[in-house]
């Protein structure tokens, strides 16, 4: 029987006892509460209730392993170059050499001093050639290089005292003297055709002359215009459109030709015979005028601009040519390759921008070679030229190398003269200001011209006004007017430069016929300078007229 029967019988029990015996006293005290029945079964599970807040990050796990390695990436760009390491330590001296060579030995008689000795050329026409190649002793030792060893300058002969062989040899040099041969450098054993070549004599002079070094990079020997010569293919199509015939625009280097000319020490400063190649009585300035108006002259050869310099007939002496000797330059040898004349004015062509194929042509004066000795003279003349000559006493009366020097002249420094283009003026050789330091334009215009302050911007460079002789000075002085220019924007260097025709290019010219300018009575008076070269309508430098 379970507890809440029995509970409920006992109160039915006292109910009726009260009944019998009166009225229901009060309630007796609670019970003690009887020990808890069994467990209910489970109810059902409730709804889930709301996600908690998110608890503390755990700590970090184990790093797993490292995985398989991936492919190689594409290279990146090379990082700079880091400093130069330290010099490393000075090795062991090495063993001595053989003694060199005594000059006595290299001029015995079985050698050098055989007065029958000589080399035989046969040039490509068949005919024979000789270099002799006796050297007298006593000659050799009056010269300014006598107390030196043969084979200090002829370096690449070998020390053993012994006969030697053919040397390596650098065709060129010397001008236009003797055959040409299509050759840069000849091997020991190449066949040589021409007397026209230098060896390593001529390469070695800065082994005691270092202050002269920088020769060897220089215009002269480098001849990096003539190497650089090409045909404009492009520009040479738009002149066969422009002319209706075929016009070739440039002149493609070829050896055996071109580097005839390329310079050496010795060149110079080696004593040579020098001969135009057509001895005629007359010199070239006899015909300036008359080949400049009408292309030709009677008993006029081109060839009067050409000259050998035969070196072959100072082996015995050895006589060189000092700084001394090229105070007044006696026997012209800077004229042996800077002289020509001037041909009438012909069409030029040149890119304004060439990246953009923007191009201009300009009627202007056809130069023929390097006729700067020549403009140098006519412009103290008028006796040699009345058309073009000048009255610039002072600055025809120079030597080249009054502003040509050599190093220790403070004049520039043929020497170092840059072998790149358009450089003259900055790197080696001399500006005018070098001299003309302390003169000053006074005229506001003319100032304004030099520094570029007008609108366009463009500075006139010296020459640009100086230069004179040119095709419209020419042909105005000639017939009283001119369908040509004298002047254009170089786009090399944006400046007002003089002009020529030269291979059907049109190029900057540095004309060395420099006049003091004639200003007029303004920039427009035909009687002056200003009107001649700029001023005028149809210019091409932007000038007002």
């Amino acid at each position: 029987m379970t507890r809440k029967p029995i509970r409920l019988a006992i109160l039915a029990l006292v109910a009726f006892l009260g009944g019998c015996r009166g009225e229901t006293g009060s309630a007796g005290a609670q019970g003690e509460r009887g020990p808890a029945g069994p467990t209910g079964p489970i109810g059902p599970t409730g709804s889930t209730g709301p996600t908690g807040a998110t608890g503390p990050a755990g700590a970090v796990g184990a790093t797993g392993p490292t995985g398989a390695v991936g492919p190689t990436g594409a290279t990146g760009p090379t990082g700079e170059t880091g400093p130069a390491g330290a010099v490393g330590a000075t090795g062991p001296t090495g063993a001595t050499g053989p003694a060199a060579v005594a000059n006595a030995t290299c001029l015995s008689a079985d050698c050098h001093g055989n007065t029958a000795l000589r080399k035989t050329i046969v040039n490509d026409q068949g005919a024979e050639e000789y270099v002799p190649l006796y050297v007298n002793p006593d000659l050799f030792a009056a010269t300014v290089h006598g107390n030196q060893l043969c084979v200090s300058c002829h370096s690449d002969v070998n020390a053993s005292g012994a006969a030697h062989g053919p040397v390596a040899k650098t065709y060129g040099g010397w001008a236009r003297f003797s055959r040409k041969q299509a050759v840069e450098v000849f091997g020991t054993n190449d066949l040589v055709r021409t007397r026209n070549y230098f060896t390593a004599a001529a390469r070695s002079c800065d082994t005691c002359h270092a202050a002269m070094g920088k020769f060897k990079y220089s215009a002269h020997a480098t001849i990096y215009k003539q190497r650089a010569a090409h045909v404009d293919d492009a520009l040479t199509a738009i002149a066969t459109t422009q002319e209706g015939a075929a016009t070739t625009i440039g002149e493609n280097y070829v050896a055996g030709d071109c580097n005839r000319c390329h310079a050496s020490c010795a060149t110079c400063h080696f004593k040579s015979t020098i001969t135009r190649a057509n001895a005629g009585p007359r010199p070239i300035t006899d015909f300036w005028d008359e080949v400049q108006a009408t292309d030709g002259a009677s008993d006029f050869n081109a060839n009067m601009s050409e000259y050998a310099m035969n070196w072959t007939t100072n082996v015995a002496a050895h006589e060189f040519r000092g700084k001394a000797y090229f105070a007044s330059d006696s026997e012209r040898v800077c004229e042996a390759c800077h002289t020509g004349f001037q041909r009438p004015a012909k069409n030029a062509y040149y890119w304004v921008d060439e990246a953009a194929g923007t191009w201009a042509k300009v009627k202007a004066t056809a130069v023929k070679r390097h006729p700067q000795a020549t403009e140098l003279a006519l412009s103290g003349s008028r006796a040699l030229s009345p058309l073009s000559g000048g009255d610039n006493t002072a600055h025809a009366a120079f030597a080249c190398a009054d502003c040509h020097g050599t190093a220790s002249n403070a004049n520039g420094n043929i020497h170092n003269l840059s072998g790149l283009p358009y450089a003259w003026s900055a790197k080696g050789d001399v500006q005018c200001t070098t001299c003309h330091s302390n003169y000053t334009h006074v005229d506001a215009a003319v100032t304004a011209h030099i520094a570029g302050t007008y609108t366009h911007g463009t500075r006139v460079a010296c020459v640009g006004c100086h230069t004179f002789g040119l095709a419209r000075d020419f042909e105005i002085a000639r017939n009283g007017s001119s369908t040509s220019h004298q002047v254009f924007v170089d786009p090399v260097t944006d400046e007002v430069r003089p002009v020529v025709w030269k291979n059907g290019h049109g190029i900057a010219w540095y004309s060395h016929n420099w006049q003091t300018l004639v200003p007029g009575a303004g920039k427009t008076d035909p009687a002056g300078s200003c009107a001649r070269k700029c001023h005028y309508m149809g210019n091409l430098v932007g000038a007002g007229y």
